[in-house]
């Protein structure tokens, strides 16, 4: 594999330890993804950053690497961690893993990565067309690829972070453009009037990413406009939670438009789009829970639009969103309480405590949420955040 000379050093371990570690292990990926070479990585966002999930093991390596003079090279942000930093306590957290939690933050961000705490990079970082990413969150993946066509692959959250530290990535996978045609197409032209009629992007996104696979499909038939950000967002999040593959060409939308001649056609009918929705009907009960991914604040004003003038919820509505957020909502916060409605940042009901501040039944819009909190055990309904917000004040 070719290395430029600064490649070299980093390797050969002139700038220091930690340098040459991660160099090494961004060169064993490439090599088993047979990269002729490395690119140069504009960005960086790390996943899998919550002490739910890494444990004390992944704790302790952050600090080493740390310790070990370990620095990203390239603007870099972190995921969603496992609770809010101001209102822990309300999540029922115990101190111990909030110390935990914030050892893992702060070592993050000894590494030099940005405490933002939010799976939403692209709309806070200045990403655009063409530009290579290490990014390893996978809804932020897909919409970086899909939606404004810079390059990323899914790497996992310890290969991003050490292509962070290096500032380059294997030139492999989605990169390089001749692996971003589609490889079938997936046409909904059939449902399209009653995908959008009664918002069923999150399932539409579930079944694309379950028939797709790795591969990169050609969508057809949706209204997926750049306007709308929220049903882009929940349609490219269930693709990530049921399949791998980093990017969905989404016609009419992305900003790459490559012919589809010679591949599969894959005709979506309704009864597919029922069969996927009835996999997540398992609860009537229980608190609703909308952010996965983050909210914006438009769409946070958009859900406050439609909370009734009178009247409390009957049961308890958790949004979740950036810190950013979060702060420019506090003069809204008197009257959401009031309704029965709580928002959290820094965290999600992915990663954060959920059965113990809002029991083992909920009530979703996110394909994303309701599929891998339907793995964690709990009972899950996927509805649209105009039915749940209505399920809530019946």
């Amino acid at each position: 594999m070719y290395l430029d000379p600064e490649e070299e050093k980093m390797l050969d371990g002139e700038y220091g330890e930690a340098i040459a570690m991660a160099m090494k292990t961004v060169l064993r990926v490439a090599e088993a993804l047979k990269a002729e070479r490395l690119v140069r990585v504009k960005n960086a966002h790390i996943s899998g950053i919550s002490y739910k999930n890494i444990g004390d093991e992944g704790l302790q390596f952050l600090e080493e690497l740390a310790a070990k003079g370990g620095r990203v090279s390239v603007p870099s942000s972190m995921n969603p961690a496992g609770l809010d930093l101001a209102q822990w306590r309300n999540m029922g957290v115990d101190k111990g893993y909030f110390e935990k939690q914030m050892r893992i933050i702060n070592a993050l961000a000894a590494l030099g990565i940005k405490p933002t705490l939010t799976c939403t990079p692209y709309l806070y970082e200045d990403i655009s067309y063409g530009d290579h990413l290490a990014w390893s969150e996978s809804n932020a993946v897909l919409y970086a690829n899909s939606i404004i066509g810079a390059r990323s692959n899914r790497d996992g959250g310890p290969l991003a972070l050490f292509e962070a530290i290096v500032g380059r990535a294997p030139l492999a996978g989605l990169h390089v453009e001749s692996n971003r045609r589609p490889e079938l197409v997936i046409d909904f032209t059939s449902v399209s009037k009653e995908v959008e009629e009664q918002n069923m992007y999150s399932v539409a996104g579930l079944l694309v990413g379950a028939l797709t696979g790795n591969r990169v499909p050609l969508v057809r038939g949706l209204k997926l406009s750049k306007e709308r950000l929220d049903y882009i967002k929940l349609f490219l999040a269930a693709v990530g939670a049921t399949g791998g593959t980093g990017l969905v060409l989404i016609e009419g939308t992305s900003p790459e438009n490559y012919p589809a001649s010679g591949v599969d056609t894959i005709k979506v009918d309704f009864k597919m789009l029922r069969e996927t929705l009835d996999n997540y009907s398992g609860a009537d009960e229980g608190a609703i829970v909308l952010g996965c991914p983050h909210l914006s604040l438009d769409e946070i004003m958009d859900i406050i639009s439609r909370l009734p003038e009178n009247g409390t919820a009957t049961r308890k509505i958790f949004l979740y969103t950036s810190r950013e957020v979060y702060e420019a909502l506090s003069a809204y916060m008197p009257r959401l309480r009031e309704k029965n409605v709580y928002v959290f940042a820094d965290t999600c009901m992915v990663v954060s405590p959920l059965n113990i501040y809002a029991g083992k039944e909920v009530i979703t819009d996110s394909g994303k949420a309701a599929f891998y909190l339907k793995a964690q055990g709990y009972k899950v309904k996927l509805v649209s955040r105009q039915k749940a917000i209505e399920m809530a004040f019946t």
